[in-house]
């Protein structure tokens, strides 16, 4: 039995992370539900808002990419702890192309522990 939830969990995963990797460019404000938690990103204003909703010892990181700078620029938005949320106001240029990479980690500082739970593309 425990085999069969293990193979559904991973199926409902591998769902949402191909939803997630079609979603393409988003507009304005975007809500992305990822393993352990959701995140909003707005457009105008680039503010990410970034939620855990699990409980244990895992927190969610997300980067935000600037690839149309000549000058590459990242920004960093992270929480930890069930129910909590965290507001990152963000400065890029408008019109710039972002890439968002979603991580649950463990140890914020031990990059070993980060594990990439959805991506994405958007616009400042």
């Amino acid at each position: 039995m425990k085999f069969r939830t293990n193979v559904a969990t991973a199926i409902v995963a591998a769902g949402v992370a191909l939803t997630l990797g079609s979603a393409g460019t988003a507009s304005a404000s975007s809500y992305y539900s990822v393993p352990g938690g959701q995140v909003k990103f707005t457009s105008k204003g680039e503010i990410l808002k970034v939620w855990d909703m699990k409980a244990g010892k895992t927190g969610l990181i997300v980067f935000v990419d600037d690839r149309s700078s000549k000058n590459p620029h990242l920004d960093t938005c992270h929480v930890k702890g069930k129910g909590k949320s965290k507001t990152c106001d963000m400065k890029f240029k408008n019109g710039h192309k972002l890439r968002i990479d979603a991580f649950s980690y463990t140890k914020l500082n031990d990059h070993s522990t980060y594990k990439v739970v959805a991506s994405w593309t958007d616009k400042a």
